[in-house]
């Protein structure tokens, strides 16, 4: 097995974290601060390091090995009968590069939390839930079946529960437990997703006898050869029909942890949780857990699509629901960013855009270049979300500072409120360089990561969905809107509050991880980068080699449709492979303009105190002053956009989905459901029935003791009424005979 041995450590590794941390951090730390945090921090850092050591062994063991997989078998999970599961590892390129997004990012944002955290009375605890949120999400990426993936996907739910709901007693002005009712909806509304999965693997176990990957995708290609039913006791239905309940499910559990429409809901709230959390969880790692799971079944999506079967009701395929569902989640989301005013809920609508893309690229069938994207957007989100813990950072110890003086320190004051930010490039230069990288890079500007890997997404999209591209186009031109709008109001302009000015900047154990991940959404387009002219192209056979498309040829030897289409088995949706100069063309064009007219025309001089109004609520463009269509533009189209943005974020995305259905539908329905059972089920019926067999025997006890009078004469008669009663049960037949 060679270097393959070494495997099992990924797992270790972070769990040895947690047992360091957990058992005996909050000594360290509480002895003394100042090593102890360094003891903690440290200690759950080294230990993600030293996995990423390990990823990055695995890597070069494949490169030696061919790319041939390797499966690693720890021990024998579940074995009953013909049922039987592995606790077993799955070394293949897929898996690695989630290990290396996973542990390289990961590790990055443990060191800027060493700084971040500094002075929590709970500091140690936090790197235990870190560590542990590493080791599951391992265990999600690097399992060989569905089972054991099944495992990391709750593991990280609960993490994700733990840190959001980190700073559990926070309140806000109401007295309404903010941070932990996020930890709640998050934990609810990902149940919903994780009964999907349920019902999938119930569903996939059923069809082929098995839940490990490949015999269960070798299985489904052969069944699918031979025309093979499915058989359900007496009913049977066709592979085509079960594999599209099967990968619609699939799509349901991804909704819950990616994020989709409608179960996208808990990730704004998320936010609430310290943003070393939000930049680990809920922008590089577990937030792409659903596109991880469909790009790992592209066997079985790809199997629908050939069988040409159709979702009952709505006449579609469940891969083209993937896509027409993460489209449609890029555009809304994009549209509710622009009524954000907190820096971090800008960021997690934004995620949730940019999994839309990546859901619909891996819907359309371009699986690679949905792997492409999501790393590259580890890259600038893990970046951007850091960035703004680092002004936030900036401006509470600005607003700390001042409260020591004469100025009022009872306002309320909101450290992570855009309109209280301004100028904040001078204060704090190296975090506004970072975060204009990694927002031009989320813009997709050429040459930065997010331009080659959206635009491949948008190409695809172009030659095979037309509708899909165009959706898709229009959320890019919202996410370039966006960010100039949070680089114009957080970094230039005057600043409009005195924590502003008073702001500097963080740390270097918080600005050298930004500086890496910088560096990384610079130059992450080198991993996929397409030919960029169809001679190039055709002198290298238009296969990946060299600097050209390299994680294509990387993701190549794990994703099985490849070769699945190249034996003529299914047609796999091609994606170009030379740069399309259109539509590389149309969407820099549509995303500068979009930076220029948020940065320059709407937000040029606006706002300039925190008490403005937004912009957006009234956008006077001088040029509009001198044609005919001012009055409809001013009274028309503006109105109805922000009537618009305000719909989809305040009564679609807070009154129905927040409030009306987490609060009203899942919230009260459970609850009702819990009453219930306790009140009715439990206490009337099952207590009722123990308690009432209980008096029945008591009653029946009492009767019977006023028999036992201790006295021989009344045993001597009783025996005697007996023997007469006997005698006479069996001379009765013949007397009356």
């Amino acid at each position: 097995m060679g270097i393959f041995g070494l495997a099992p450590l990924i797992l270790f590794l972070p769990l040895i974290g947690v047992l360091f941390n957990g058992l005996v951090g909050r000594r360290f730390v509480d002895y003394n601060r100042q090593t102890g945090e360094k003891w903690s921090g440290w200690f759950a850092s080294i230990m993600a390091l030293s996995a990423f050591a390990i990823a990055v062994a695995m890597l070069l063991g494949l490169q030696a090995n061919e790319f041939h997989a390797e499966i690693v078998v720890l021990f024998d999970w579940i074995h009953a009968g013909d049922f039987y599961v592995p606790w077993a590892m799955q070394v293949d390129t897929l898996s690695v590069t989630m290990m290396l997004v996973v542990t390289g990012v990961g590790s990055l944002i443990h060191i800027y939390a060493i700084g971040y955290m500094h002075g929590d009375p709970n500091f140690s605890r936090f790197f235990t839930y870190l560590n542990l949120f590493l080791f599951f999400m391992l265990i999600l990426v690097t399992g060989n079946n569905y089972l054991m993936l099944f495992v990391g996907w709750e593991g990280v739910g609960l993490c994700s529960f733990l840190l959001i709901g980190f700073w559990f007693d926070r309140v806000n002005e109401k007295g309404e437990p903010m941070n932990a009712n996020a930890a709640r909806k998050a934990f609810v509304a990902n149940r919903v997703g994780d009964l999907a999965m349920i019902l999938a693997m119930s569903l996939t176990f059923w069809t082929f006898k098995t839940l490990e990957f490949q015999p269960v995708f070798d299985s489904a290609v052969e069944m699918f050869e031979s025309g093979h039913m499915v058989h359900f006791g007496l009913f049977e239905a066709s592979l085509g029909g079960v594999l599209t309940a099967i990968t619609a499910l699939f799509l349901a559990g991804a909704a819950g942890k990616s994020a989709q429409i409608p179960l996208y809901v808990w990730l704004p709230d998320a936010m609430a949780g310290p943003t070393p959390v939000s930049a680990l969880i809920h922008a590089a790692t577990m937030v792409t857990s659903g596109i991880y799971l469909i790009v790992r079944s592209n066997v079985l999506f790809e199997i629908v699509r050939a069988s040409h079967a159709v979702i009952p009701g709505i006449n579609i395929s469940s891969p083209d629901l993937v896509a027409y569902t993460g489209a449609a989640t890029a555009l809304v989301a994009g549209l509710i960013a622009f009524t954000q005013n907190d820096i971090k809920k800008v960021l997690a609508y934004s995620t949730v855009s940019q999994l839309g893309f990546m859901v619909a690229a891996v819907g359309m069938g371009a699986y690679v270049a949905g792997m492409f994207h999501l790393i590259t957007h580890a890259f600038f989100k893990a970046l951007l979300f850091l960035g703004s813990g680092s002004v936030i950072h900036g401006m509470e110890h600005g607003h700390h500072h001042i409260s020591h003086g004469h100025h009022d320190a009872h306002d309320d004051f909101d450290p992570q409120d855009m309109r209280t930010m301004g100028g904040l490039r001078h204060k704090m230069p190296w975090t506004f360089r970072t975060y204009m990288v990694g927002a031009l890079a989320l813009s997709g500007i050429f040459p930065l990561a997010g331009f080659w890997s959206k635009d491949e997404i948008l190409a695809h999209g172009n030659d095979h969905n037309v509708i899909v591209y165009y959706v898709l186009t229009f959320a890019a031109v919202c996410t370039a809107f966006y960010m100039g709008r949070q680089l114009k109001m957080v970094f230039f302009g005057e600043s409009r509050h005195e924590a502003a000015d008073h702001a500097h900047e963080s740390p270097p154990t918080m600005t050298v991880p930004l500086i890496i991940l910088a560096v990384l959404a610079a130059l992450g387009g080198l991993l996929n980068l397409p030919f960029l002219s169809e001679p190039i192209a055709e002198a290298n056979h238009h296969h990946a080699g060299g600097i050209w498309l390299a994680l294509e040829g990387w993701l190549e030897h794990s994703i099985q449709a490849f070769h699945l289409s190249e034996e003529g088995i299914i047609h796999l949706p091609h994606t170009p492979v030379v740069l399309s100069p259109l539509v590389a063309g149309i969407s820099t064009v549509l995303a500068v303009g979009a930076l220029a007219l948020a940065f320059f025309v709407v937000y040029g001089k606006r706002p300039s105190s925190a008490t403005d109004p937004d912009p957006l609520q009234k956008t006077p463009i001088w040029w509009m002053a001198v044609l005919p269509f001012d009055t409809l533009y001013m009274k028309g189209i503006i109105p109805l956009f922000n009537r618009l943005a305000d719909f989809l974020g305040y009564t679609i995305d807070w009154d129905l989905w927040h409030n009306f259905f987490h609060e009203r539908v899942v919230r009260d329905t459970f609850v009702g459901f819990a009453n219930f059972a306790s009140d009715v089920l439990d206490r009337q019926g099952v207590d009722g029935l123990v308690n009432g067999a209980g008096q029945v025997t008591r009653w029946l006890s009492s009767g019977l003791r006023q028999s036992q009078t201790g006295y021989a004469r009344t045993y001597a008669l009783s025996i005697l009424l007996g023997t007469v009663a006997l005698l006479a049960y069996f001379l009765w037949p013949v007397i009356s005979g």
